[in-house]
């Protein structure tokens, strides 16, 4: 207290006795605060300038053009025949159902007659119970033998008849030998006309009986040849027997496989009745289809279609296996509903470990027609379907082209090309007139060199 009372009295004191050092003292405080405030921004913008001073000054980056690396092609015009990549299905070429020819019962069936066998040509798959049908034949056999007995006595009796005709007509010439004597003798009285009548008599009963023996003849003669007719048509019901009974063993047609069998032993059959069914496992067709553009394309090509080789391939447990194939003949009318035309192929020998089976839903490479003098370049060197880039000097030049036909990843083309120029097959957005480009082996020129990297700092920086 007394220490603040003596400084009280120390100050000066106004006219109305009031302290003047406070006042003062305030306004004297932010004059300080502005000049400290001032004096360290001088003293940052001093440590600036000199930091400025110190700092290595550096020359300016030249500007680099951007050159990108890319792959190139060399165009080359030659006839190409693209490939056109299809599906199809494999067909039985030759499938046969088999029917039984005669009713009655099986009484036996082959162990390979199951659906899937291989079987050969000429095996009995199954047989008819044949007991009636060699009844048949017995029968028609013994009516054959009555009528060629028959033949052979009518055959005896024309013999007998045309020897007794010609012992009739000796008889008949000497009778009228002796008529022409009597006559003669009459004349001269030495016969009377009663004996000249006795010969005339016995001259009639000998033409009569002459006539009588070639009538015979001709009756035997018209006999015989009603029993060889009827001769020829039992040698017939010989043959429709023998047949009938050889159709009670129903046979394999050719080599193949079984597709179908519906048929047991002791079950009865009827005639035409559908017992089973084979296919040739070795001419097996695949049927695909081509659009109307594609079949035109071919069918007006140099190179015929049919006879074009074809290459089939079916995948199999993952693995790929190949077959070759001859297009053998073509639809004969226009599927609507696939909008194209059929055409058949016929699926030659391979040495794969497995067998082709129908059905099977398959692939096919088919030659398309040839086009002359084009050029054959890389999907990725087509650009809208209307152009590509050509490297000339490290720079990319357009030049139009047409496209033709596509084979796999390759493009056929046509347009303002020339055989030997480099062609751009790098898919890069970039590319435009003008653009740098360079290729991977190449040597960069000065204009193609790649911008420097930016140097390190210094250690003071």
């Amino acid at each position: 207290m007394l220490d603040k009372a003596d400084n009280r009295l120390d100050l000066p004191t106004d006219l109305n006795g009031a302290a003047a050092a406070p006042k003062r003292r305030g306004f004297v405080r932010p004059l300080v605060q502005i000049a400290l405030m001032a004096l360290v921004l001088a003293g940052a913008w001093v440590a600036m300038e000199r930091l400025a001073a110190s700092k290595k000054e550096r020359s300016p980056r030249p500007f680099t053009p951007l050159v990108y690396t890319v792959e190139t092609t060399k165009a080359e015009r030659a006839d190409n025949r693209p490939d056109i990549r299809l599906y199809g299905q494999v067909d039985t070429g030759r499938n046969v159902d088999l029917r039984a020819a005669v009713s009655g019962d099986v009484v036996e069936i082959h162990p390979d007659l199951v659906a899937g066998r291989r079987v050969a040509q000429g095996t009995v798959l199954l047989r008819v119970d044949p007991f009636a049908y060699e009844g048949a034949l017995v029968e028609a056999r013994a009516n054959l033998a009555s009528t060629r007995a028959a033949i052979a006595e009518i055959d005896a009796r024309l013999a007998s008849e045309r020897e007794q005709l010609e012992a009739a007509d000796s008889q008949l010439e000497l009778g009228r030998s002796d008529l022409e004597r009597a006559l003669s003798l009459v004349e001269t009285g030495a016969l009377t006309d009663k004996e000249v009548d006795a010969r005339r008599l016995i001259l009639s009963q000998r033409e009569q009986a002459s006539s009588q023996r070639r009538n015979n003849i001709l009756i035997a003669e018209a006999q015989r040849t009603q029993q060889e007719a009827n001769a020829e048509r039992l040698e017939w019901k010989v043959r429709e027997a023998q047949r009938t009974l050889e159709d009670t063993a129903l046979v394999a047609p050719f080599d193949g496989i079984i597709s179908d069998e519906t048929v047991e032993t002791g079950r009865s059959v009827n005639a035409n009745e559908v017992v089973a069914s084979i296919y040739d496992d070795t001419a097996l067709d695949v049927k695909f289809t081509l659009t109307n553009a594609q079949y035109g394309r071919m069918a007006t090509d140099s190179d015929p279609l049919v006879g074009r080789k074809v290459e089939l391939n079916w995948t199999v447990g993952g693995t790929a296996y190949t077959w070759p194939a001859i297009i053998d003949r073509i639809g004969a009318r226009v599927t609507a509903e696939r909008g194209g035309v059929e055409v058949f192929a016929r699926i030659g020998e391979a040495d794969n470990p497995v067998q082709l089976r129908p059905g099977a839903f398959v692939s096919l490479t088919v030659p398309d027609r040839i086009w002359p003098r084009t050029f054959r370049l890389p999907e990725t060197a087509v650009r809208n379907s209307d152009h590509v880039f050509l490297v000339i000097d490290g720079k990319l030049e357009r030049r139009d082209v047409r496209l033709i036909a596509w084979d796999g990843e390759d493009a056929i083309l046509e347009g303002d090309l020339t055989d030997g120029e480099t062609v751009l097959v790098t898919r890069l957005t970039e590319a435009s007139e003008g653009v740098s480009v360079r290729e991977p082996s190449g040597e960069a020129t000065p204009s193609e060199t790649s911008p420097a990297p930016n140097p390190k700092p210094d250690a003071g920086e």
